[in-house]
C-alpha cells in the first residue's frame, strides 16, 4: 500500500483506512499525517517507509515482531524501539537518537544526512551491521568513532560528502569490506591502509587527496575511480595491482608520466585520464574514430588482445555515463567483431579525455600479417577526436607481470615502509562477489 501526500497541504488520514488490511507487509507512506488515535494493528508488517513521519515514536500497532526494515526519512522521530528482527534502518535527516541495544541488530544503518547525535560512541557490539551510510553528515575528524575497524561483519561503507581530513587506521581491519565511498570530501587529505579484501574504491572529487595508501594491499580491489583529485600525486603499489580491471583517474593531472605508461601498458577494462594525445607506445594513431592498421608478422609469438585508446570529449554538462561500442573488423578474414558498450564517466564537458580498454584475442580474430580496421562508435554523446591501437602479445605480458613481481620500480613513490606493510594480515576471509562493470575483455 502506497499513499503520497507530499504535494497536499493540510490533509490527514483516518486511522481507520487501516483496520481493514491486517495482512499488510509492505506499507508505503509520505509525509501522510494520521487523524485520530493510533488504535490499528499491523501484525504482519514486514516494510514500513514513511518518509516525513509525523510522530516523535512509532506507535505499537506498526512495531509488530515481523516488521525487518524501516525507513524514516527527514521525519519527527525521537526514538526507535528494540526490536529483535529489525535489519534495515534508514534515519536520513532525523534528529534524535537510537540505542546501541536496538543498533547491534542491524544489518544495513542510513544516516545521511543526519546530525552526528545519531551515531554511537563507539560501533563497538554492531557484529550484524553489514551496510553503513554515513554520507553528507557533516562529519569532522573526531566524530568517526575510532573502532571503525570493530564492524566486522561489514561490506558497504560510504562516508562522502563530510568534513574529516583523515579516516580511522582500523579501517584495515574491515576483513569483509568489498565498497569503499568516499567521493566528494573536499577535506579528505590521506586513506589509511585499505582491507586486503577491498573491491571497489570511490573517492572522486576528493580535491585534497595527495596520496592514496598502498593499492596493491588490496589484493582483490577491481574498481578504482579517483577522477577529479587535481592534488593527487602518488598511488604506490597501483603499477603492481594485479587484480585492478577498470581505473577513472580523470581530471587527476599530477600523476607521474612513469605510472601513466605502466598504466597503458596494463590490460584494462576501462582506463579514464586527462591528456589530449595517444600515447607514444600505441603502434597505430591516427585522427577520428576510424583506424585501418595491418598486423605484422607475429614469429611465433601469440597476440593475446588489443589496447584500444581515443582521445574524446563531450559537451554535455550533465555527469551521465556515456557509452560507446568498438567495432572490429578483419578484412583479411572476412570477419567482424562488435564489442558491447562501454561505460565512460567523464568529470568535465569540453576537455579532452584519455579512455583505453583492452580487447581480448580470444576468439582469434586478428593474426599474422592480417589487414584490419577498427572503429569507436560514441552515438552523439562524445566526440572521438583521435584514436590509438597497441598490440599486446602474451610474452609482453608475461615480462609486465614479471616486472612488477619484482618490486623494483618505484615510479609510484612508495617506500620500503610501504612494502612491509605487507606483513601485516594473513587472515583468509569471506567475501561477496562486486557487480561486474564496464567489461569489454
Amino acid at each position: 500500500m502506497a499513499i503520497d501526500l507530499m504535494k497536499v497541504n493540510d490533509m490527514s488520514v483516518d486511522e481507520n483506512v487501516f483496520c481493514n488490511l491486517q495482512n499488510l507487509r509492505l506499507l508505503q507512506l509520505n509525509h501522510v499525517k494520521l487523524g485520530g488515535g493510533c488504535e490499528y494493528v499491523l501484525r504482519k508488517l514486514t516494510w514500513l517507509c514513511w518518509h516525513g513521519f509525523p510522530l516523535l515514536s512509532i506507535p505499537d500497532g506498526l512495531y509488530g515482531e515481523n516488521l525487518v526494515a524501516i525507513d524514516m526519512r527527514y521525519s519527527n522521530l525521537r526514538q526507535v524501539k528494540n526490536s529483535k528482527n529489525l535489519k534495515d534502518l534508514s534515519l536520513c535527516g532525523c534528529k534524535g537518537s537510537t540505542s546501541t541495544t536496538m543498533a547491534s541488530r542491524l544489518r544495513s544503518w542510513f544516516l545521511q544526512p543526519s546530525p552526528t547525535n545519531l551515531l554511537p560512541p563507539s560501533f563497538h557490539g554492531l557484529d550484524k551491521l553489514t551496510t553503513l551510510s554515513l554520507r553528507d553528515c557533516n562529519l569532522s575528524d573526531d566524530a568517526l568513532p575510532r573502532d571503525l575497524g570493530s564492524l566486522r561483519s561489514l561490506t558497504n561503507l560510504e562516508l562522502g560528502r563530510n568534513s574529516f581530513r583523515s579516516l580511522p587506521a582500523s579501517l584495515s581491519n574491515l576483513l569483509r569490506l568489498t565498497g569503499l565511498k568516499l567521493d566528494d570530501n573536499e577535506w579528505l587529505q590521506t586513506i589509511p591502509d585499505l582491507p586486503r579484501n577491498l573491491g571497489v574504491l570511490q573517492a572522486s572529487n576528493c580535491t585534497s587527496l595527495e596520496r592514496l595508501p598502498d593499492i596493491s594491499l588490496a589484493s582483490r580491489m577491481r574498481l578504482l575511480y579517483i577522477a577529479n583529485c587535481p592534488k593527487l600525486i602518488e598511488a604506490p603499489g597501483l603499477d603492481k595491482s594485479k587484480s585492478i580491471t577498470d581505473i577513472n583517474m580523470d581530471g587527476c593531472y599530477d600523476i607521474p608520466y612513469t605510472l601513466k605508461n605502466i598504466m597503458h601498458k596494463g590490460c584494462f577494462s576501462g582506463l579514464v585520464l586527462p591528456g589530449n594525445e595517444i600515447p607514444a607506445l600505441f603502434n597505430y594513431k591516427t585522427e577520428g574514430a576510424t583506424i585501418l592498421f595491418k598486423l605484422p608478422e607475429f614469429y611465433g609469438r601469440i597476440l593475446s588482445g588489443i589496447n584500444v585508446c581515443i582521445v574524446c570529449s563531450t559537451h554535455l554538462e550533465k555527469k551521465e555515463t556515456k557509452r560507446i561500442t568498438i567495432n572490429l573488423t578483419n578484412h583479411t578474414k572476412g570477419l567482424t567483431k562488435s564489442f558491447r558498450k562501454v561505460a565512460i564517466n567523464l568529470v568535465k564537458s569540453c576537455e579532452d579525455h584519455l579512455w583505453q580498454g583492452h580487447l581480448s584475442n580470444k576468439d582469434f580474430i586478428l593474426g599474422s600479417e592480417d589487414e584490419a580496421e577498427l572503429n569507436v562508435d560514441c552515438g552523439n554523446t562524445m566526440i572521438v577526436k583521435k584514436t590509438g591501437v597497441y598490440l599486446v602479445f602474451e610474452q609482453d605480458e608475461a615480462r609486465l607481470n614479471s616486472k612488477r613481481s619484482l618490486d623494483t620500480d618505484d615510479v609510484a613513490g612508495s617506500s620500503c615502509d610501504n612494502l612491509l606493510q605487507t606483513k601485516r594480515m594473513r587472515f583468509e576471509t569471506s567475501q561477496q562477489n562486486i557487480d561486474e562493470n564496464m567489461d569489454v575483455a
